[in-house]
């Protein structure tokens, strides 16, 4: 048995120093005691911003499990592509479980991701308020989780109960995205005209952020007046009836603006049952039945990239990094990923020709900060998260009475982390595939602003 007191315990890796003196998990603990003979050299040496301690290698065996709500949906097959690439290059399974959009499923199916050999999560959860119980239930297997989209407010990843295992939120900045796509569908009908707007899921704060963002695209063009807006249920199928009503109801529609893509498309189809060539459509989610659409015209005018396939498996990599023994900061937990809108004939060929190749085009293994601890390449633009705003903007949730964030959290806010992590994630994004697409949008640039 080794004895801590013969170490400066207090100056140790974080995950060697939890092995040495806290109750852990055994996975946790294998990680770290396979690092102790080198605490020396870590402590020594002072790491690069954001590269976090390194360990010998790889921890073992176990699959990467994506758990999400439907596989009907095209956007989760680009996960499926980008997870199982992502997983391959960094010797790992993948598998992908579908928990038929019941979060009650979803928790008893995770309740048993570690008898099933699960080594960590990646996950899209349709009832947001869940995820501190999904989490908790992942930490206490030794699982590491990412997810993405929005979260529960006032929940960070942070937290005590997650045990250092939540490795990242991911979200788009969907207030931006969808603004950034309505307003480029408020321009393909000259900046004035009459709009409907199909609503997502409520019970997914997404789709709350979403039509925020829509409503400040409408506050910007006088010209636009909202018709109505309506739940297509995020799907095409329930939305056909919506946009069959609104047709009916309304003499004269221009534009209609859709959560997702998959509604989008269930707008088409009925466009063009009735050969409707006039209204213009707009959606979230590059599917390639959607680009095809934008290419083939005339209905479709404009499609929010929210990069799927990258975020499949970048969230494997995240966990994979984590489970090495890179230590994020607190205020990286939370992240912003970048989106694009896909406004012209010649991006959304561009577009698709690159996401319809034999491979993704991403380097999963480049995206590693366990592999690369100085030239990691995230390939796609990020930005942490501000939390306080994020809470009581996007998802305009007012801060509870006597809340306080996670000490670590608390003080790296307050030592100016937003920034500084803003400027490393800044340096860190260099080579996204998609930059000839980016570059043939009506912007030139994505919804960050990047150039690539």
């Amino acid at each position: 048995m080794m004895n801590s007191r013969h170490f400066d315990v207090g100056n140790m890796p974080a995950t060697i120093r939890r092995a040495m003196t806290s109750n852990i998990g055994r996975r946790e603990f294998l990680l770290g005691a396979a690092a102790v003979g080198s605490v020396a050299a870590l402590t020594a040496c002072s790491a690069p911003l954001g590269s976090g301690t390194k360990s010998p290698g790889a921890a073992a065996g176990g699959f990467a499990m994506a758990s999400v709500p439907t596989l009907t949906n095209e956007y989760f097959t680009l996960w499926k592509i980008g997870g199982t690439e992502a997983a391959k290059a960094l010797g790992l399974d993948y598998r992908m479980q579908s928990y038929e959009g019941s979060a009650a499923t979803q928790i008893d199916q995770l309740r048993s991701a570690g008898a099933a050999g699960a080594s960590q999560v990646v996950t899209f959860p349709i009832n947001n308020d869940a995820v501190r119980q999904m989490g908790e239930i992942l930490a206490g297997q030794n699982i590491s989780m990412a997810t993405s989209f929005s979260a529960t407010p006032w929940m960070v990843p942070s937290e005590p109960g997650f045990d250092n295992m939540y490795a990242t939120l991911f979200t788009p900045r969907e207030v931006l995205g969808q603004k950034a796509l309505s307003v480029a569908v408020f321009k393909a009908i000259g900046g004035s005209g009459n709009v409907v707007y199909i609503q997502g899921a409520p019970t997914n704060r997404t789709s709350s952020a979403r039509e925020m963002g829509f409503d400040l695209a409408v506050a910007e063009f006088p010209g636009i007046t909202v018709l109505a807006k309506q739940d297509g249920k995020e799907n095409g199928q329930d939305t056909r009836p919506v946009v069959q009503t609104m047709l009916s109801r309304f003499g004269n529609i221009d534009a209609i603006i859709c959560h997702n893509s998959s509604s989008a498309l269930g707008a088409v189809s009925v466009l063009e049952e009735k050969g409707n060539d006039h209204v213009k459509v707009g959606g979230t989610d590059e599917q390639a039945a959607i680009l095809d659409k934008l290419i083939q015209g005339p209905n479709v005018v404009a499609v929010q990239s929210i990069f799927g396939t990258w975020l499949g498996g970048y969230m494997v990599v995240r966990n994979y990094d984590l489970a090495n023994g890179i230590e994020y900061d607190p205020v990286e937990e939370m992240i912003f990923q970048d989106s694009l809108v896909i406004d012209t004939q010649a991006s959304a060929e561009e577009y698709k020709k690159t996401a319809s190749a034999s491979t993704s085009g991403f380097d999963w293994k480049n995206m590693s900060r366990h592999l690369n601890p100085d030239s990691w390449d995230t390939q796609v633009a990020l930005e942490p998260v501000d939390p306080t705003a994020f809470f009581e903007g996007d998802l305009d949730t007012p801060r509870p009475a006597g809340f306080s964030y996670p000490e670590s959290l608390q003080k790296s806010l307050d030592d100016g982390g937003i920034a500084k992590y803003t400027e490393l994630y800044a340096q860190h994004a260099k080579t996204n595939p998609y930059a000839t697409a980016i570059a043939l949008t009506t912007t030139g640039t994505t919804v960050f602003g990047s150039l690539r």
